[in-house]
């Protein structure tokens, strides 16, 4: 049914962005060393954090969007773009 992909796949997109927040935040306690090169290296990943946890925001705004459209499902709507 439908409804039962939409809610799977809702699901799907909250895990997702939970371990993407998750991984950027393991990368935000790694520490670099007092060097050019591990400055660098905490440079990089704090870069690399932020890209990350906006992976994990985008991941949560698709689930928003699979809950939405199965609201409007579960009333009997339709969503038309």
């Amino acid at each position: 049914m439908i409804t039962d992909e939409l809610e799977r796949n809702r699901e799907q997109w909250r895990r997702r962005a939970e371990v993407l927040h998750s991984l950027a935040q393991s990368c935000r306690q790694i520490d670099g060393w007092d060097s050019p090169a591990g400055k660098l290296l905490d440079d990089r990943v704090a870069s690399c954090a932020e890209s990350i946890d906006q992976l994990g925001e985008r991941a949560e705004k698709l689930a928003e969007a699979y809950d939405l459209h199965l609201q409007v499902v579960s009333v009997g709507g339709r969503i038309q773009l």
